[in-house]
């Protein structure tokens, strides 16, 4: 089976073809960063994947693409192909998306032989991954064709959801990674916020090492003002009012939060992540280590590609990671970080801790309408 059950990649036992079917999806995603990083160090650099969806491309144009010579001197050609997720409604009937049952329409005889005969004898160091998000019994006709060719050829691997055992191990490995610990307390804590999501959860400990700095341990108070806040805020207006720059709008909630009795140090967690998130794109963007598509579903797993409102918040929030330039984002997060002091030091009753908030927000907004220079100030 691919993937971290099987140890860790190498290039010389990559096989030509993987297919990942299931929920968790997660564990495909980093089944195809751990490929990247295996081909990158083969060339000694970047690798680039390409990355095709069936809603888009047919089995002929995957297949015509594995066999065209890889780029300039690039030794390897690795294909990321998605299977569009069967959309549920009363009328979907067993058999209904072609003549050989369940997920044929993205598999039709002609696909198949297509297939079949690439398989057969496929191109050397060539490796497609074939995702099949979404419910699928291990019956469905795709997997089963999948299954059924060479086993020194393809690999196929069930993403099945973790157990909250293996979630939190999983959750102390990533943490390990970025040189922290998380206690026994706070791993049950992020469970019970974030469900047994594997995205949502490697996601939410990668920015809870941030979010304490220089402290190695993360502890049950950190998820607590850090995480909590975040899941707290139903359809994440705060996040909505910051991406549209809309003073009046973020005042408003503001009010209704505190008239809600929400703590400050929450809300504060919350507007800190926002600028965590716009850091990390910036980075990414830089760096051209991610697409803005896989920047927003890492930073925002909660809303699903092929949503109605995922281009309009993409959209937003784009415009603040370009509308800000790095010295502004600096200079917002110092003010945040002002205003955390401000918080624990002052005996401000809430309006004053509002007023606060408020004056925060009116920079942020200024800042993004470039009506006012920000100094960045020291900690």
């Amino acid at each position: 089976m691919p993937g971290p059950a099987s140890g860790p990649l190498r290039e010389e036992t990559l096989l030509p073809g993987y297919l990942f079917f299931g929920e968790d999806d997660y564990q495909a995603e980093e089944f195809v960063g751990d490929l990247a990083r295996v081909l990158a160090a083969s060339v000694g650099g970047e690798f680039h994947l390409t990355r095709m969806d069936l809603d888009e491309a047919k089995w002929r144009d995957v297949i015509d693409t594995a066999r065209t010579a890889p780029f300039l001197f690039e030794p390897w050609r690795a294909l990321v192909v998605r299977v569009p997720e069967r959309k549920a409604g009363p009328d979907k009937k067993a058999g209904s998306d072609g003549e050989e049952g369940r997920g044929t329409k993205y598999l039709t005889a002609t696909d198949q032989k297509i297939l079949k005969d690439y398989f057969a004898d496929p191109p050397p160091r060539t490796v497609i991954v074939v995702i099949r998000a979404g419910r699928v019994r291990r019956d469905d006709a795709m997997v089963r064709f999948f299954q059924s060719l060479p086993k020194t050829a393809m690999a196929v691997a069930e993403m099945k959801r973790l157990t909250e055992y293996r979630l939190m191990q999983r959750a102390d490995e990533k943490a390990r990674s970025l040189g922290k610990t998380l206690t026994e307390r706070a791993k049950s804590r992020l469970i019970d916020l974030l469900g047994q999501d594997l995205r949502l959860v490697m996601n939410e400990v990668a920015k809870l090492a941030a979010f304490v700095g220089d402290k190695k341990g993360i502890e049950e108070s950190d998820v607590d003002l850090a995480t909590a806040g975040q899941r707290s805020f139903q359809a994440y207006e705060l996040d909505d009012a910051l991406a549209a720059t809309d003073f009046a709008k973020g005042a408003a909630i503001l009010n209704d939060l505190f008239a809600e009795g929400e703590r400050p140090e929450v809300i504060l967690g919350r507007l800190a992540g926002f600028l965590r998130n716009v850091l990390a794109a910036q980075t990414w963007l830089r760096e051209k280590s991610r697409t803005k598509d896989e920047i927003f579903q890492a930073l925002f797993p909660q809303i699903q590609k092929g949503w109605s409102l995922y281009n309009d918040k993409s959209r937003d929030f784009f415009g603040v990671v370009e509308g800000l330039s790095p010295a502004e984002l600096n200079a917002l997060l110092a003010k945040l970080r002002q205003l955390d002091r401000a918080l624990k030091t002052t005996s401000a009753k809430e309006e004053g801790e509002k007023i606060l908030f408020e004056a925060f927000l009116k920079e942020f907004c200024l800042a993004r309408q470039k009506r006012l220079i920000i100094s960045p100030e020291r900690d």
